[in-house]
């Protein structure tokens, strides 16, 4: 699956959840899980590459209970592996 796909499956589950995903210029860390103002979001460096966007999303997804959500099952392989030690 290209890598601009995948993004965008991530952040269709995203907001399946009701997680809002923001780019932003960030220094010293490339991102992560937050709640702002009760709202859960996840921001990323906006200048992060496709490969670090996609990392960050399937890490901070991966630890959310995802059993009633459908996922594709390329995205639901990269969150299981997530996972693993």
């Amino acid at each position: 699956m290209r890598k601009d796909v995948l993004l965008r499956e991530l952040e269709e589950l995203a907001a399946k959840l009701g997680i809002r995903i923001r780019y932003e210029r960030l220094v010293g860390t490339p991102g992560g899980y937050c709640v702002v103002k009760g709202d859960s979001v996840i921001i990323i460096d906006k200048r992060a590459n496709l490969a670090t966007k996609i990392k960050i999303l399937s890490m901070e997804l991966a630890k959310l209970d995802l059993s009633s959500v459908y996922i594709v099952p390329y995205v639901r392989e990269l969150l299981e592996k997530e996972n693993e030690p």
